[in-house]
């Protein structure tokens, strides 16, 4: 508790400090009022733009001038400040991403990058940690909570869709680089060039990032005792492309990114030699909007992804597979085509109806062995959606209906209902929203499991707001998570064998709460979020003695982000994160059983220094510190399958550099 109450005096001590989570990036924090803050529409979560206050979900809001000012250097900066959003370790020095306490890593949670899916069609998850270029990025909207009704069966429990800047944005040229440094070692290093401009009706972009950045300087102690210093063997480096443009209707998204990741650490026990791991992606998206009327838009889209995910190829991890590390020598190449038309009507002002159908195939190539599946090394399954979604606005509220009805050819049928009703009473809002998700099983899944079947999830959320001033909202939601047949990852020690099953149930119930100050030069959010179990029944999620936690995660957690503007171009920005006690496997015992460790609660403070038109104009330049109490974090395995923690970065120092050309 002592972490708390540092917060509380915190807080008492500056009671009104920063930054919006809602605000176009063009306009300064400070041109801003709350009223404006509150109405910026949002899509994620409808099938119109609407304010986030009458938005069907609970919704966060994160825009690139968010991200300038706090510093943040990757989307775990970004994503530890959303509330109920926390990172876990998976395996390989891969990261996931948990939600409300719930392990959300494969397959739960959906990420799209300008509306290509990045989950990967293997194993359908997203590796995390130093990947998104953050000064690509216009906005990232998030659903903290279900989405399959709308996206299908990789937004069970969560949907986090980025934007990146198009030709509206850059409007001409920018270049950016920026360096990281720890006390004793490198941290990170990225440059980032964009070009786009609209040219009446046709409309262009073309970014690429480079980066290097090293997920940690620490010891790494596997369970059985051995270490290594990651210093020199955790490196990630990362090349991402993404551009298209538009003419009128019709839109072309391209996107090419290798993702390395240099690790020792594998499954259990580590390795004599790092090998690289990577995730390699080249996804294409063609859309058209065919204007039929000014009431009626029918829009077709199709998509394609190529992949290789979790691929460690090459002599060297060839060398430590011959060596007896099973799972170091893989290499599958995965491919996605999908193709999906919408009808979206707008019968009257009041009413709007969006309707359509998706069909796709993933397919799989196994490079270094044969899917069990059907003794072969290629492998594809078909899928079938239809999916709808009513809006009705009415002077008692909004009224929100929608369906997906999802048929694969290997696991069969699932249908998904949700219904959302939301208030607005001037100062006043309110949201009632029950939804139905699901959770498809991924070509890795069916691989080790014929007969498996989709999870099946029910939430529950409620949400009140209310603005107490023209300079104070506050909003509240409870919610009630609970997921039946999940799908989990299994090893039984007595007989080597892993794979995926159904299992009983899981889930989780809480709590968030959001305060937002805005004024002409002082602006604040801070966030409180709190979890407890809800009917868990995977033992691997559980933590001895302590039913009403999941492994990894800590049941509290609080945000602060904290801007105070000097001038129109000067401003400081303080933030912080506290996270409760968390638990986690560490080591053996001498009978070959896992040893718990409770983990202490830690404190990550972050201050950063923003000044725009430095010396001369369009030359924004920051400056800042991360970890500035050098906390001994640790990200931990949020599942009992023998991977121990793997340390975080040591204080950082970091500058930035952008500069921007108007054509």
């Amino acid at each position: 508790m002592k972490g708390v109450f540092v917060y509380l005096i915190f807080i008492f001590l500056c009671p009104h400090l920063v930054s919006s989570q809602v605000k176009p990036d063009s306009t300064l924090e400070s041109e801003l009022t709350l009223e404006e803050l509150m109405n910026i529409p949002i899509a994620v979560a409808s099938s119109q733009a609407l304010s986030p206050r009458e938005s069907p979900g609970i919704v966060s809001l994160i825009t690139a001038d968010d991200i300038a000012k706090s510093g943040a250097r990757d989307m775990i900066d970004v994503l530890r400040t959303v509330p109920g959003f926390q990172l876990g370790m998976d395996v390989s020095g891969v990261l996931g991403i948990g939600i409300r306490g719930n392990w959300a890593f494969e397959g739960k949670v959906l990420i799209l990058l300008d509306g290509h899916e990045m989950n990967e069609t293997s194993y359908a998850t997203t590796s995390i940690g130093d990947r998104f270029p953050l000064d690509q990025i216009e906005r990232i909207e998030i659903i903290r909570g279900p989405g399959s009704a709308l996206y299908g069966g990789y937004a069970e429990l969560g949907v986090i869709n980025i934007i990146s800047k198009k030709a509206e944005n850059i409007s001409g040229a920018s270049a950016a680089i920026s360096y990281g440094q720890m006390q004793s070692d490198f941290g990170r290093f990225s440059s980032t060039v964009m070009v786009g401009k609209e040219l009446g009706d046709f409309a262009f972009d073309a970014k690429i990032t480079s980066s290097k950045h090293l997920r940690s300087n620490r010891t790494y102690t596997d369970i059985v005792g051995s270490s290594y210093d990651m210093t020199d063997y955790s490196d990630i480096k990362n090349i991402h492309i993404n551009g298209g443009f538009s003419y009128k209707g019709l839109s072309l998204r391209l996107l090419h990114e290798n993702h390395i990741i240099e690790q020792r650490d594998l499954f259990y026990d580590i390795m004599p030699e790092a090998i690289n791991l990577e995730f390699e992606t080249t996804a294409v998206n063609i859309k058209y909007n065919w204007v039929i009327s000014d009431k009626v838009n029918i829009i077709p889209q199709f998509q394609y992804k190529d992949q290789s995910p979790w691929k460690s190829y090459g002599e060297t991890a060839q060398r430590m597979d011959e060596l007896g590390y099973i799972g170091s020598y893989s290499y599958r190449e995965v491919s996605k085509i999908s193709g999906n038309i919408k009808l979206n009507v707008d019968f009257n002002p009041s009413i709007n109806l969006i309707s359509g159908v998706e069909v796709y195939e993933n397919k799989g190539e196994f490079k270094t062995g044969v899917y069990q599946f059907n003794s072969s090394p290629n492998i594809s399954f078909q899928n079938l959606s239809i999916f709808s979604q009513a809006l009705f606005k009415t002077s008692f509220a909004n009224i929100t209906v929608g369906a997906r009805f999802n048929d694969h050819e290997q696991f069969g049928s699932s249908f998904v209902p949700r219904v959302a009703m939301t208030k607005t009473i001037n100062n006043f809002h309110f949201k009632l929203l029950a939804s139905q998700a699901f959770r498809a099983p991924s070509i890795q899944n069916i691989d080790s499991n014929t007969e498996i079947d989709p999870e099946q999830t029910s939430v529950l959320e409620v949400e009140a707001g209310y603005k107490l001033t023209e300079n104070m909202l506050i909003t509240a939601n409870l919610f009630k998570t609970v997921i039946d047949d999940p799908i989990v990852y299994f090893y039984d020690v007595n007989t080597d064998t892993e794979g995926y099953d159904n299992f009983n149930k899981t889930g989780s119930q809480g709590i968030e709460l959001v305060y937002i100050y805005q004024s002409s030069r002082i602006s604040a959010n801070l966030n409180y979020s709190y979890y407890l179990t809800k009917d868990n029944k995977v033992e691997s999620y559980k933590v001895p003695r302590q039913d009403n936690m999941m492994l990894g995660f800590a049941k509290s957690q609080i945000n602060l982000l904290a801007g105070l503007h000097i001038t129109d171009n000067f401003t400081i920005n303080p933030s912080a994160t506290y996270l409760g006690k968390r638990y986690g496997y560490s080591s053996i015992d001498d009978n070959f059983e896992p040893v718990l460790e409770e983990f202490d609660p830690v404190h990550f403070v972050n201050v950063y220094l923003n000044y725009n038109n430095l010396f001369v104009k369009n030359l924004d330049v920051g400056v800042g510190v991360h970890n500035l109490t050098n906390n001994d974090y640790s990200f931990i395995q949020p599942y009992n399958s023998g991977h121990a923690p793997l340390p975080s970065k040591s204080t950082e120092y970091g500058i930035k550099l952008v500069y921007k050309v108007g054509f």
